[in-house]
């Protein structure tokens, strides 16, 4: 199993620190295009991704959804002072359960 992070360079160094391999992305342009071609070269198993990109990552995850893929797996890492993690959850438990949770 091979993973990934994506993201600025502080991110990735931290995760290169315990073998993780790393692609800066300067941009949201960038880091799309990064993701993109990690998905596929299918050589990735587990991607890392700051919080703050969770958005960018949304028509992605659909789409290996679509596919039934269970490869690559996201793994969205808290940043300081940040709730989109928390706010994507809440949406998800809301949509499937069709009441809007107020949490």
């Amino acid at each position: 199993m091979r993973a990934a992070a994506v993201g600025d360079r502080v991110f990735i160094s931290t995760w290169g620190l315990i073998g993780v391999e790393g692609f800066e992305a300067r941009s949201e342009e960038e880091f799309s295009s990064i993701l993109t071609k990690l998905i596929n070269k299918g050589e990735y198993s587990l991607i890392f991704v700051p919080e703050s990109l969770l958005d960018l990552t949304e028509n992605v995850r659909r789409g290996l959804a679509r596919e039934e893929s269970v490869e690559p797996i996201f793994v969205f890492v808290p940043e300081k002072r940040s709730q989109k993690r928390l706010n994507d959850l809440r949406k998800r438990i809301s949509l499937a359960i069709g009441v809007s949770l107020g949490i």
